[in-house]
C-alpha cells in the first residue's frame, strides 16, 4: 500500500487516477488528495481496500491451462487412456486428471 495524490474515477468502484511524477504541489492545486491506494490485477489503481481480486479461473480455463502445460488435448488424452496405450503410469494418471477436470464441461455440452 501507497499514499499517493490521486482522483477518484468512479465513486462506485473507487478506481482512482494517479498523479504522475512527484509535484506534489501542482496535484495539491487542481485538486488531488493524497490517499492510500493500491494496484489490482488489472494494473489499475483504487483506494485502499476497494482493488478487486483477480477471479478463480474457471473449469474450462484450468482444463485449457493444463491442456497447454501438458500437451496432453482431448484427442492424445483420449489414445493415452486407452486400454494397452503403452502411455507411462506418469502421462496416464496426468491425461486422467484432466479427463476428471473435464468431465463436468462434456456433460454440459450434450
Amino acid at each position: 500500500m501507497a499514499k499517493k495524490y490521486c482522483f477518484v474515477l468512479n465513486e462506485e468502484t473507487k478506481e482512482v487516477r494517479l498523479g504522475a511524477g512527484v509535484d506534489d504541489e501542482y496535484y495539491a492545486s487542481i485538486g488531488m488528495k493524497l490517499r492510500e491506494v493500491e494496484q489490482a490485477y488489472n494494473g489499475n489503481w483504487y483506494l485502499k481496500g476497494y482493488a478487486p481480486v483477480k477471479p478463480a479461473p474457471t473449469v474450462q480455463e484450468q482444463v485449457q491451462a493444463l491442456e497447454a502445460q501438458t500437451g496432453l488435448t482431448r484427442t492424445l488424452r483420449e489414445l493415452v487412456l486407452a486400454e494397452n496405450s503403452g502411455a507411462s503410469d506418469y502421462v496416464k494418471q496426468q491425461a486422467q486428471e484432466i479427463e476428471t477436470l473435464a468431465a463436468p464441461l462434456r456433460e454440459a455440452e450434450q
